[in-house]
């Protein structure tokens, strides 16, 4: 589909009027609800997989890897709306008979709670640096 100049620019009159108007930003959706919901079927997930599997148990490298990226991407959402949006966080009590220590693959943390070091590399330099994916990156740039 080909758009001419004039339809271009009434196009982006009618979206500047909008914007002007502030009611384009007067809507709200129900997004806190629909993470919620999407949060509470991820917990049953996760704890119906922990408690199914064995700690002998061998995964397939593709299973494993997708444990890995959920895991590394919910530790970042909550990382961003504790740090950034000063969302308040309530720590959870492990379960009876559970170790402290469940590390592997993909956590975010140290025992007891202690952040995770950075990994660090050695720059050309000699000095020493932190390395960060292009997620972080772009969050600590806004």
């Amino acid at each position: 589909m080909k758009i001419n100049e004039s339809r271009l620019k009434q196009i982006i009159a009618e979206e500047m009027a909008a914007i002007e108007d502030k009611q384009y930003f007067d809507y709200t959706d129900k997004e806190g609800s629909m993470a919620k919901r999407q949060l509470y079927n991820l917990a049953q997930y996760a704890i119906q997989l922990h408690d199914s599997l064995n700690d002998e148990d061998q995964l397939e490298s593709w299973v494993q890897s997708k444990i890995t990226i959920a895991s590394e991407y919910i530790g970042k959402v909550k990382h961003y709306l504790e740090y950034e949006m000063g969302v308040e966080m309530h720590d959870l009590d492990l379960m009876p008979g559970e170790p402290e220590d469940v590390g592997g693959c993909g956590h975010d943390s140290e025992p007891h709670g202690q952040d995770a070091e950075p990994l660090m590399v050695m720059n050309d330099d000699g000095e020493i640096a932190y390395e960060i994916d292009d997620e972080d990156a772009y969050l600590m740039e806004s």
